[in-house]
């Protein structure tokens, strides 16, 4: 070889080496953040500019790629820009949208890559003509999808926000080909109830009604033919695959799950190993809740709540912001991140956040914004977006900056510090969100007070405000800090009745009042009872069988539907049954949030004897599973033992549970550890 290329390979080398010793040295600790801002687009000196003002730790979105794809090569000095500050830079892509000629992609290619519904045909995805949803079952897709994180990890890239990575299928959707392939294989080597059945065994047509006799269903007379499109045909399900005829459909959305999850594994094992061989470690976060992941994030979209065209604060949320806390660390089997943001879809308006005046948005992140810090998660702050968003123009900036300026000071007691409870703080002043947590070194009780008292859509300042908490000690010392003044304050602490009650001599939007204690506390009674939260989801639930642990949780909780189905739609109930295993007797609590029009009626059946029944007729006429019309919560007696209890509707339609507490001693469910 001669000297002039063995120096060439051997600078190519070095400088990718270079390259990736850079990233890793300037790339932060994701552990250590707690400034995050959403970025969409960022792509000059502007939107760095921007970031970097308010401290901005990770960009989220920064970079998207939706339809046509942006040329990010030519990008990659804005990335740079951040990692010089010490950012983190995060682009993304849609795991589900597929526009019919986007990025010069071919007809052919748009047939091979996009899903298909019941009858074989091309769906408009969101009803949108032009706008498909690609397979994720089809290998060319999964490849298309890849392309586009790859570009963006080049060009500099530490994190990639993945938007519907379960590709977002309505129940119409997801019949193509390459589905209908693998699900045919999942039942003969994947579902639980048919794997290992041979292709010609009886038991499908006994179990199933597959007739393997008939050529549209079976082309060779066995399974290994098995055309699920043409079973729906033959047995007039093509409009409703859904409804309780289609012997298959559990089988279906089990085979969806299992499907989904195994691409969305492949594809984040496939990103991070592309990051490894340049040298770097990818991050990666879904939209919404999500196994795989480095951080979850999330959408604020129900939670987001106005009243005649102003922000609504009249609800306490930080339970409901702690749960989803929880449930992420839960999903992802690691303490990671949790981070709410304002998502933005096809809605009207589409992008909810900008529906309000921007002095109303400031008060927003000053109170709702610090119930989601209280609640142990992080709020990404809306810098950049669509639809005309921008904190420079639109005036949030500034209150954007002092926010985070915050929360950047005190870092510690966000990061070292831990939740402890919410619901047992208590206090006689109007509309307040409490939370206690405790931080170890220094030993100290953190006690965040959120006010949330609005007069005429303005945020109203609070005087001597009591705080009662179930702790029997005063505190060495106590102070109170808040992002609404610089410094210290002093905070007035006494016992009263054998609690301790501080007083806040003025609260503006958010305060936290540290009190040093030196040695441990007992704070039994300040942590928040074991309560499972639902998710709501307009389907049938796949599963209906659930341990409850030995703490009073509940397993496998992201699949427990706040809906609890009635009469009217049939094809949407299946009742949840806890598996319970009680030490002594205990109770089940059941927080009903609202019912249909129809109204409902709330069972609850132990071992299938006679029921409980609480009649729930309609009482604001709205149809809103989250108008709160009821918020009642409803208590049964479990006895000891192990016990199936079944929770029922039997009423004319939805209900809504909002959370099941099991109250008592519990031990593992035998076969469910």
């Amino acid at each position: 070889m001669k000297a002039e290329q063995h120096f060439l390979i051997v600078l190519v080398i070095s400088l990718l080496l270079f390259d990736g010793a850079l990233f890793a040295e300037t790339t932060p600790n994701l552990s250590r953040a707690v400034v995050y801002t959403m970025q969409e687009t960022t792509d000059s000196d502007y939107g760095v500019d921007l970031a970097r003002s308010v401290g901005s730790e990770v960009l989220v979105r920064g970079w998207f790629k939706w339809n046509k794809a942006s040329d990010f090569t030519a990008w990659k000095p804005v990335a740079a820009k951040v990692h010089g500050w010490g950012g983190l830079f995060g682009g993304g892509i849609t795991c589900s949208a597929l526009y019919d000629k986007e990025n010069g992609i071919t007809h052919e290619q748009l047939l091979d890559m996009a899903t298909r519904g019941t009858d074989g045909n091309l769906v408009n995805a969101w009803d949108q003509p032009g706008i498909r949803h690609g397979s994720l079952s089809c290998p060319a897709y999964r490849d298309y999808l890849f392309r586009w994180c790859r570009e963006q990890i080049d060009a500099g890239a530490d994190y990639l926000f993945m938007d519907e990575h379960t590709a977002a299928l309505s129940d119409k959707e997801g019949y193509d080909n390459y589905s209908i392939s693998d699900f045919r294989r999942y039942l003969l080597e994947e579902f639980p109830v048919s794997r290992g059945w041979k292709p010609n065994d009886s038991r499908w047509i006994q179990k199933f009604k597959i007739d393997l006799t008939n050529r549209e269903v079976c082309p060779d007379g066995t399974m290994s033919s098995f055309d699920y499109r043409g079973y729906l045909r033959v047995n007039n399900l093509l409009q409703k695959p859904g409804q309780p005829a289609n012997s298959l459909h559990d089988a279906w959305s089990q085979f969806r799950k299992w499907r989904d999850d195994h691409v969305w594994k492949g594809l984040t094992d496939r990103i991070r190993a592309y990051g490894k061989e340049r040298g770097r470690k990818i991050l990666i976060s879904a939209n919404g809740l999500a196994k795989y992941v480095d951080l979850q994030v999330f959408g604020i979209w129900g939670q987001w709540s106005t009243r005649e065209g102003h922000i609504d604060l009249s609800e306490n949320r930080i339970a409901y912001w702690r749960s989803q806390v929880q449930r992420g660390r839960d999903l992802a089997d690691a303490n990671v991140p949790v981070v709410l943001f304002h998502d933005w879809g096809f809605g009207n308006p589409p992008f909810p956040w900008l529906a309000v005046p921007p002095s109303e948005r400031i008060v927003w992140m000053r109170t709702a914004g610090a119930e989601i810090f209280a609640a142990g998660a992080f709020f990404a702050f809306p810098v950049l977006g669509p639809f005309g968003c921008d904190a420079k123009k639109d005036g949030t900036l500034s209150a954007i900056k002092q926010q985070a300026a915050f929360y950047s000071k005190h870092r510690n007691l966000y990061l070292e510090s831990r939740y402890v409870g919410s619901e047992k703080i208590s206090s006689h002043a109007p509309n307040l969100s409490l939370a206690a947590w405790w931080q170890d070194k220094p030993q100290a009780m953190l006690i965040h007070v959120i006010n949330r008292n609005l007069v005429n859509n303005s945020l109203q300042v609070q005087k001597n405000v009591p705080i009662e908490i179930p702790v029997n000690r005063v505190p060495k010392e106590a102070m109170v800090i808040s992002p609404d003044f610089s410094g210290e304050k002093p905070v007035v602490c006494k016992l009263d009745s054998g609690k301790l009650e501080l007083i806040l001599g003025e609260l503006d939007a958010y305060s936290v009042a540290v009190l040093q204690y030196g040695d441990s506390v007992n704070l039994d009674l300040v942590k928040d009872p074991a309560r499972t939260r639902t998710t709501g989801f307009w389907s049938r639930p796949v599963r209906n069988r659930f341990a409850v642990q030995p703490g009073g949780m509940v397993a496998n909780a992201d699949e427990l539907n706040s809906y609890i189905q009635g009469k009217l739609h049939q094809e949407l109930r299946n009742p949840p049954t806890f598996l319970v295993n009680a030490v002594k007797p205990g109770k089940l609590h059941i927080h009903v949030r609202a019912v249909a029009t129809m109204g409902a009626r709330l069972e609850c059946r132990v071992d299938e004897q006679p029921a409980r029944v609480e009649e729930l007729p309609d009482r604001d006429h709205k149809n809103d599973g989250e108008a709160g019309e009821y918020d009642k919560t409803f208590s049964f007696d479990i006895p000891a033992g192990l016990h199936n209890v079944t929770v029922d509707n039997s009423g004319g339609d939805w209900m809504t549970v909002t959370w099941f507490e099991f109250e008592g001693a519990f031990a593992e469910v035998p076969g469910n550890k």
